[in-house]
């Protein structure tokens, strides 16, 4: 058989492979998603002096917020120009991914001091996970709705 004839044959058995079976795409990406459960979640625990804290089955809407996980983690979040800047506390280094239905962004740092920064904000819902420096924690969502000179 001549390599002509063999790369017209595998071509035709690539293009006569079966679709995707319905479902299996949907599939994956919930089971995808369990991949935070062993995560420590951090609440919303204050929404500075702007407003009242909501229940942990709403959705925050991003101002000055402060997260609380059950061994004491603090996550500050902050507006600031077109970034949401962010303080753990006590501090720790690692990184933190914005995570939204579309699934997690790409790590971005953060310092030795605790410190990191989102740029630009994410519109609509999401969450922040946070991992390293023993760290493996998800906050509640969050919802950035407004404008970023708010």
């Amino acid at each position: 058989m001549r390599d002509d004839a063999l790369m017209e044959e595998l071509a035709a058995a690539l293009r006569a492979a079966d679709p995707v079976p319905p479902g299996l795409v949907e599939m994956g990406q919930a089971i995808y998603t369990w991949r935070l459960v062993d995560a420590e979640l951090a609440e919303l625990s204050s929404l500075g002096a702007a407003g009242p804290l909501v229940r942990a089955d709403e959705v925050a809407a991003l101002r000055d917020l402060a997260f609380q996980t059950a061994s004491g983690l603090v996550i500050e979040l902050g507006v600031s120009g077109d970034a949401l800047l962010g303080q753990l506390d006590p501090p720790a280094e690692g990184e933190v991914r914005v995570v939204t239905g579309a699934g997690p962004g790409p790590g971005l740092p953060v310092d030795e001091v605790g410190g990191f920064r989102i740029s630009p904000i994410p519109p609509g819902r999401f969450r922040l996970h946070f991992r390293g420096g023993g760290l493996n924690v998800v906050t509640t969502p969050i919802y950035w709705g407004g404008t970023h000179d708010e």
